[in-house]
């Protein structure tokens, strides 16, 4: 697989959750925030901790068979390595896309549903989902991983930045609130 790099930052390749299989959930695929948690590692460590989402989801304690939250991400992640998920209270978009401008990477929750088609890996979208993007450019918009995307090759695809925007801050409404639910694990050096 080829190596693409951001600022001289190796950038992950795709994981894709539809192989990490969770006992007790039926066949669901609900590991998006394990595959982002995953991805945030292995961008912040440039590829030297490279974990798929069903190892971070082996991590998480007390087992769960739906989908994960931030604090759940932040515990496996401290577990499995010596890097920590930081989880910042009462952010808006503008600390957000900050974050991203200066490509720290960051996990997102939102609402899949908010997304246009052209941007989601399934017509059916009414869900809350996790996606990891590296960074935010203003001519091309977030480069996103979504761990629906069963092309572990690729390094990411291209979406409008509006559109990453309106589908967190819709999450955070649907759950009564303001703040952004978002993750990143701090960069180490390159």
């Amino acid at each position: 697989m080829t190596t693409v790099l951001l600022a001289g930052r190796r950038l992950p390749h795709g994981d894709w959750e539809g192989d990490d299989f969770t006992p007790g959930a039926g066949g669901k695929m609900v590991t998006c925030t394990d595959t982002s948690a995953g991805r945030a590692l292995c961008y912040a460590t440039n590829g030297r901790t490279n974990l798929d989402g069903r190892t971070v989801r082996s991590a998480v304690h007390p087992h769960d068979t739906g989908g994960i939250n931030l604090t759940q991400a932040k515990q496996a992640i401290e577990s499995l390595s010596i890097c920590t998920l930081v989880i910042p209270r009462n952010w808006l978009w503008h600390d957000l896309s900050a974050l991203l401008t200066a490509k720290k990477g960051a996990i997102i929750q939102l609402w899949y549903a908010s997304i246009p088609r052209q941007y989601r890996e399934q017509a059916g979208a009414a869900f809350g989902h996790a996606v990891w993007v590296s960074h935010l450019s203003a001519a091309s918009g977030c480069r996103t991983w979504d761990a629906l995307d069963a092309n572990v090759a690729h390094h990411g695809q291209w979406i409008p930045a509006r559109y990453i925007r309106a589908a967190a801050e819709e999450w955070s409404r649907r759950n009564g609130q303001s703040a952004l639910y978002v993750g990143y694990v701090p960069l180490q050096h390159l």
